[in-house]
């Protein structure tokens, strides 16, 4: 399995600084290191010169987020087919940032993760506890729900990648521990494992909290993160290529 690297610009950036942002990172991560799959995420506004500034690259174009209909009178909303058009390959879904200030529930995202299979789009879910489910010892059954939630009724396979991003964890630097990584992930591959069986090793399982490039590898190798979903870090192009880079499996071992 390739580790997936995704940057997520959140609200950041105009179409010209998103523009250089991603031939900075493209430049730099030139050639591309091995192994390694990177996703950069703009904002919608910045999706087609952030698409051709890639090009030729080996970098993909993602999404922030999408609609679960492919038209119609839905104001503001960005459908799948617009997103194919302008050359993405994956959208993030369910971030907890959307949960929290819009409303997104559980059964929205699943019909989003349906709307992105619909059209050829990898998914990336999002799933992750609040300070107060985990200092409630929710943790499990949060992470358990939300993925089961996501998966109910629907079989494999299907392109997917699912990010555990403790709310708590996101922002403000305050990573998690390894430790709480893998244990988050663990549920994470309980459930995929219990619901997709014949598929579940093929799904990336990505971790997500204030990752920089000098704490992204203790949670691959400590942690058994797939790679990584990176904000903050990720408008920094130095910081970002390095997290890219390290990411490289060349020369190096590793089991999944």
């Amino acid at each position: 399995m390739q580790r997936l690297i995704v940057a997520n610009w959140k609200m950041h950036g105009t179409q010209a600084e998103g523009a250089a942002l991603a031939a900075r990172v493209a430049t730099n991560l030139r050639p591309a290191p091995p192994g390694v799959d990177v996703v950069l995420c703009p904002p919608f506004t910045a999706l087609d010169r952030v698409a051709s500034a890639l090009a030729a690259s080996g970098l993909r174009l993602g999404a922030q987020d999408v609609f679960w209909e492919d038209r119609g009178a839905f104001t503001g909303e960005v459908a799948p087919p617009m997103l194919t058009a302008l050359g993405c390959t994956h959208v993030i879904v369910g971030h907890s940032e959307r949960r929290a200030h819009l409303g997104e529930t559980d059964a929205g995202v699943a019909r989003k993760l349906d709307a992105c299979w619909r059209h050829g789009l990898t998914p990336i879910l999002c799933v992750g506890e609040t300070a107060a489910e985990r200092a409630a010892g929710q943790t499990e059954a949060r992470l358990h729900a939300q993925v089961a939630a996501a998966l109910e009724g629907r079989k494999c396979p299907k392109p997917l990648a699912v990010a555990y991003e403790p709310v708590w964890a996101i922002g403000g630097g305050r990573a998690a521990a390894p430790a709480d990584c893998a244990a988050g992930l663990a549920v994470i591959r309980g459930v995929l494992a219990e619901m997709w069986a014949e598929c579940a090793d093929d799904v990336a399982c990505l971790y997500g909290g204030s990752v920089n490039a000098e704490n992204c590898r203790a949670f691959w190798e400590e942690g058994a993160a797939d790679g990584s979903l990176v904000g903050g870090a990720s408008l920094d192009p130095a910081a970002f290529v390095s997290i890219c880079r390290q990411a490289s499996l060349e020369g190096r071992a590793w089991s999944r």
